[in-house]
């Protein structure tokens, strides 16, 4: 028995290995752009609203297509959903690149960012998809959460590379780069990547909608909504505000870069905790108790975040954030496996991935508004809005746990 389930976490393994690149390196490309397209957009004499709306476009069309991507997933199958989010991500960069080499930036990154939403909802949810597929019942956590951390640490690493190859190469250059690291992404998923068939079923998508709108996925997009609020929304929007204000140094490092370390060192406890988080709750079939976890750990590590008045006490906090979120991604992705059937689990994904990114939407609105004259203020505000949830996270537990002898039954036969 011990043989068996050793071969099948190896080939959990390779699947996510196989995964991994594809996500990392479209997330490395995003990233690029992050630090170039602002600084072009203001060199050009762009409107500053013009320029808010070239940045927001990207969320908004995410928001969007996030639901029908998931359902194209289940109709045409996630490998090539997976492969046409990259290529859309291609001419993303290209767009990007045209608008750097013309000297007219405005239409031509106004049109990427629009378009990197459905291209960057496609690789996201097909991954996901394909990695749940391929973890199955046993291994869905390991996979998940390999395919996870890959995800989260390419757009930290894009950041670091856009700044430092535009000083260094110049910035149509380094576009030209982002586009490479594509081109190797496509061939590895060309190359390394298994097919999920499609179901080609004829319902509507309204209809699938309705059969998915039950209490288990409802209660999942809402943990997924306040992991997003909280890590991607609150936390990364406010930590140079609140860094600068209080005069944090980190390594020595002036605000800039002091909150560039705390931002990167909570990406890397997401990716580090979400490689552990998944094959724990593989073994102990325990996806919903983790889940609960990595909610208690996200307030405190708010909390902590709007008292902190030391370096140190800084990177505490975010680390306790970093590491709820991390609990919260791969055992969300495995409950979707294990209460949706698998004619389903893209438009699913889809829909739990529109409750993330409302929640990185909504979480520096709220952020901004609440600041006043007090910059903890929004940390406080925020780790009581995750608390509401915590009965939520309570209820997928104590459901989960009642399913257990079921699932036991199932993995034996």
């Amino acid at each position: 028995m011990s043989t068996s389930v050793d071969q099948g976490a190896r080939a959990a393994t390779r699947a996510a290995l196989a995964i991994a690149p594809g996500v990392m390196l479209a997330g490395f490309a995003g990233g690029i752009a992050f630090p170039i397209v602002p600084l072009v957009a203001l060199d050009a004499h762009l409107p500053l609203p013009f320029i808010g709306v070239i940045l927001a476009a990207n969320r908004i069309a995410r928001i969007v297509a996030s639901p029908l991507v998931g359902a194209l997933t289940d109709r045409l199958g996630a490998r090539r959903t997976f492969i046409a989010g990259l290529v859309l991500q291609l001419a993303v960069m290209a767009l990007y690149a045209e608008g750097v080499a013309s000297g007219h930036p405005g239409v031509f990154f106004l049109l990427a960012r629009v378009l990197h939403g459905p291209s960057s909802a496609a690789v996201g949810v097909a991954g996901q998809a394909l990695a749940l597929r391929a973890g199955g019942g046993a291994h869905g956590g390991r996979v998940g959460g390999l395919v996870r951390a890959a995800m989260m640490l390419g757009v930290p690493l894009g950041l670091v590379a856009g700044g430092v190859l535009a000083d260094l190469l110049g910035m149509t250059a380094t576009f030209g780069i982002a586009m490479l690291a594509l081109v190797v992404a496509i061939g590895s998923a060309v190359v390394l990547l298994s097919d999920l068939p499609a179901t080609m079923r004829r319902e509507r998508l309204a209809e699938t909608l309705r059969a998915l709108g039950h209490g288990g996925l409802a209660a999942i997009g809402a943990l997924s909504f306040a992991a997003f609020f909280a890590a991607h929304g609150v936390m990364m929007t406010m930590l140079p505000l609140l860094v600068h204000d209080r005069a944090l140094s980190i390594l020595h490092l002036g605000a800039q870069g002091s909150g560039a370390v705390a931002m990167g060192w909570m990406m890397v406890a997401i990716a580090a905790g979400s490689a552990v988080a998944g094959p724990l709750g593989d073994r102990w079939h325990a996806h919903g108790r983790i889940a609960a976890l990595g909610v208690i750990g996200l307030i405190p590590g708010l909390v902590l975040a709007g008292a902190a008045r030391t370096p140190g006490g800084l990177l505490a906090a975010v680390t306790l954030v970093g590491l709820g979120a991390a609990a919260l991604g791969p055992s969300l992705l495995a409950l979707i496996g294990e209460q949706v059937g698998k004619e389903d689990q893209g438009t699913a994904i889809g829909l739990i991935q529109l409750c993330g990114d409302l929640g990185s939407l909504l979480g520096p609105l709220v952020g901004t508004l609440l600041v006043g004259a007090e910059l903890g203020r929004p940390y406080y505000a925020s780790a009581a809005i995750v608390a509401c949830v915590l009965p939520v996270a309570g209820w997928l537990a104590r459901r989960e746990r009642a399913a257990l002898p079921a699932v036991q039954v199932n993995r034996t036969t």
